[in-house]
């Protein structure tokens, strides 16, 4: 500790960047004055992040850090999915969003209340740098109704440029009913709100400083129309359903779009259609990413004569020549529907569904060519049915970038050519056929360095096997709700000690899981010390056989009384089978500064702060 406080203030600031926000509060709040004022210019140029908190650290935060730095926060995150309850405490212990008078970004992350999100969402009227926000996921869709007030709030932020709305999910009559007018909006995301050009003329009325936009759209009506020119647009990315000429009706008003990123389901649009869509309309177009996804399953010929009608639409000078935009087709010669995926290269999308389409064929000179999806960080094994991989083989694409991972095992060694590294794994949802399936399910641990999220799904009666994995050291969140097939089965006392005592319940800290016995619930508290968050469904749950608006909620009150009052216990929002308790361990009052145990404690966990940063710079110099 004593050569640690003789480094300069800037090296520890440099070494500050590499923890996340848990870690570095654990080792450094309260330590002394120092550190109190350099967790403060850190934050001033770093997001607070809120959201994966144990309830005793976000305590301390609220006591000892916020009132110091709250004025100078520039960026901050908070949610309610590993924190089930944070932004409703925050709010009642006075940190308002208004208070955070330097925030220029704020992401909020499955905010289970619609009250809460719009108690935040008008609190940040009063914020002058306020320029970024991001609901990322919203879980409450029983307020659809004040989701206008709430999206008049938004468009009244003056100084909001960059909004996320991916998160929000409601139809096109409340876009409809936007009335302020947006003077600073200039990039707009709303994945999930699905528009029609009518919808489209309405929104982009009141956003007029509009760049760039993401939204659904759905248009098939010949009395839908886009009636306003948009030479702001400069770059679009569409979920795409309707006709050529809405399409065309879209494209003739945005006369400056620079790029296009398309995705469309059941629109077939040739490389002759697309050619005279973009040459007509598009003059200042320099990059096209189109996906589509296509059924023939009507169509008399083949699936490989259509697939080389297709292709050979694609292959004019205009494509290979003009603009060498070379596109990519998948499909399974032995599917009945003759479903096939056509895709743009190289691939720029961020997600990638394989579900056994064993055939490609390109427009590439050089089939050797694009085959590093490095763009791809979710990628989806989709065919649940099949327990193989068939002709994996086949697709010689590699995936270098993945973050989550949703796969059946097993799988043969082709696939460790397609993944050749996964360094940078992060989510893995695994289907088990067989009790083999686990060894393969070892050498994903073995090779996941980063893994933090474990979800299983298994066909077999068994999971203990599990539990007697060497699990990679990173996983800390392990979804066993669905783990068996079989929901009628639970987790027995004799299960819950065999997860206690495995690798995977020492480490874990999340856990969701369908228990038997209530008691067992105080076993995994109790056994499992580095659990924060119990997420679980329970067989002699009376609530469950009830109307959940009901008052009487039995165990939650059972809870409570053998539980400290400084958890935090409620029912999932949506699916109010599920209990959640944000654990706080800090069973007595917090200690003053100056308390030899709470300096004891820093010491404990700066050493193993300071491990992980000696680990991490070897694996570094290592590589």
């Amino acid at each position: 500790m004593v050569q640690l406080e003789s480094l300069a203030n800037e090296l520890l600031l440099d070494l500050f960047e590499f923890f996340d926000t848990t870690h570095l509060l654990q080792a450094f709040i309260g330590l002394n004055s120092r550190f109190n004022k350099l967790l403060n210019y850190h934050f001033q140029v770093h997001q607070l992040n809120l959201k994966s908190l144990s309830k005793e650290i976000f305590d301390n935060i609220s006591e000892k850090l916020l009132p110091l730095i709250i004025d100078q926060v520039i960026s901050l995150r908070l949610s309610s999915d590993e924190t089930p309850g944070l932004p409703e405490l925050l709010l009642s212990r006075g940190f308002t969003l208004n208070r955070f008078i330097c925030l220029q970004s704020l992401s909020l992350y499955r905010i289970n209340h619609f009250d809460t999100l719009y108690k935040i969402i008008y609190q940040c009227r009063y914020l002058p740098h306020l320029t970024h926000l991001n609901i990322v996921k919203y879980d409450d869709e029983e307020r659809q109704e004040n989701i206008v007030d709430l999206l008049n709030n938004i468009w009244s932020l003056s100084t909001l440029t960059h909004c996320n709305l991916n998160g929000l999910q409601t139809n096109e009559i409340r876009l409809l009913n936007i009335s302020i007018i947006s003077s600073s909006i200039e990039y707009l995301s709303i994945e999930n709100i699905p528009c029609n050009l009518n919808c489209l003329s309405h929104l982009f009325k009141f956003t007029p400083r509009l760049q760039q936009f993401c939204t659904t759209l759905y248009s098939y009506s010949r009395n839908d129309h886009l009636t306003n020119i948009m030479p702001s647009i400069e770059s679009i990315k569409l979920y795409f359903g309707g006709s050529i000429q809405s399409m065309n009706n879209l494209l003739e008003n945005m006369p400056n779009l620079s790029r296009l990123i398309i995705t469309t389901l059941q629109v077939y649009l040739d490389g002759n259609i697309w050619e005279q869509l973009i040459s007509t309309y598009l003059p200042k177009i320099k990059r096209f990413d189109l996906k589509m996804e296509l059924e023939f399953r009507e169509n008399n010929n083949t699936i490989e004569e259509t697939i080389d009608e297709l292709l050979s639409s694609f292959r004019t000078p205009f494509w290979l020549q003009e603009h060498q935009w070379y596109v990519r087709c998948h499909w399974n010669p032995s599917d009945p529907y003759k479903w096939i995926t056509l895709y743009t290269l190289p691939y720029s999308f961020d997600t990638f569904d394989y579900s056994n389409k064993s055939c490609t064929k390109s427009t590439c000179y050089d089939e050797q060519q694009h085959w590093s999806y490095d763009h791809v960080k979710i990628y989806g094994h989709g065919n649940v049915e099949n327990t193989l991989l068939d002709n994996f083989s086949l697709l010689r694409a590699r995936f270098r970038n993945i973050h989550h991972l949703q796969i059946n095992l097993s799988f043969d060694n082709t696939f460790w050519s397609r993944f050749p590294s996964l360094n940078h794994l992060k989510s893995l949802h695994v289907y088990i056929y067989k009790y083999s399936d686990y060894y393969q399910l070892q050498t994903l641990f073995d090779q996941a360095s980063c893994l933090y999220s474990l979800k299983l799904q298994s066909f077999i009666d068994s999971s203990i096997k599990l539990f007697e994995l060497t699990t990679s050291k990173s996983i800390r969140r392990i979804d066993l709700i669905n783990i068996l097939f079989n929901r009628s089965i639970y987790y027995t006392k004799e299960d819950c000690f065999t997860l206690i005592n495995s690798i995977l319940g020492i480490q874990c800290e999340i856990l969701s899981i369908r228990i038997k016995h209530r008691i067992n619930i105080l076993d995994l508290i109790r056994h499992m010390s580095k659990l924060r968050l119990l997420i679980f469904e329970c067989e002699d749950d009376k609530e469950f056989f009830r109307n959940f608006s009901s008052s009487k909620n039995e165990l939650v009150q059972w809870l409570q009384y053998y539980l400290s009052s400084t958890h935090i216990i409620t029912r999932h929002p949506r699916q109010p089978s599920l209990i959640r308790i944000w654990i706080n361990r800090e069973t007595k009052k917090i200690l003053p500064l100056n308390s030899d145990i709470l300096k004891m404690k820093h010491r404990n966990t700066l050493s193993y702060v300071l491990t992980s940063f000696r680990q991490y710079f070897n694996k570094i110099l290592g590589d």
